[in-house]
């Protein structure tokens, strides 16, 4: 698949970079020094977490087939990416929140099996987030999105 712009390497390259910290952040916080570090470490990793989305859907608004209102195309593409990106996200913050509720010793969290459940759930997810938004941020970079061709007039026949 070749890129046809500098703009799709660019949104790519930056998406990847993103996968590669939030892989990074997710091995040193096993290993915190300091709640106050373990705080600062999981602002990042989920605020890097919400510009990847962001990127994302950017992505998928400047596509042809979302501004020509062929949004059933685009979910049926990627519809998996979405579900497992929503759900790493939202497995992400909780388990954040209940770590750090459980680090500063909130009595009103009981979080031993919960945090327990919730890093296990969150570290399950992770692969599967990796490999499909990184397979969605390629596939979206494709040029063929962005053109009127007979390939989406093929897409549209399939359904």
């Amino acid at each position: 698949m070749k890129l046809s712009t500098p703009r799709y390497t660019f949104c790519l390259f930056v998406q990847l970079m993103f996968l590669l910290l939030d892989l990074i952040f997710n091995c040193v916080s096993l290993f915190p020094r300091s709640r106050d570090g373990l705080l600062v470490l999981f602002i990042f990793q989920d605020l890097f977490l919400i510009l990847s989305i962001t990127i994302m859907l950017m992505m998928f608004f400047s596509t042809y087939l979302f501004q020509a209102g062929l949004v059933e195309v685009l979910m049926r593409k990627f519809l998996w990416a979405a579900a497992v990106s929503a759900g790493y996200a939202g497995a992400s913050v909780a388990l954040h929140a209940v770590w750090l509720a459980d680090k500063w010793g909130d009595a009103h969290h009981p979080s031993g099996p919960t945090l327990v459940l919730l890093f296990t759930v969150q570290r399950c997810l992770s692969p599967w987030y990796y490999y499909l938004y990184k397979r969605a941020a390629m596939r979206v970079s494709d040029p063929r999105f962005y053109e009127d061709i007979d390939w989406i007039n093929r897409q549209l026949q399939t359904n």
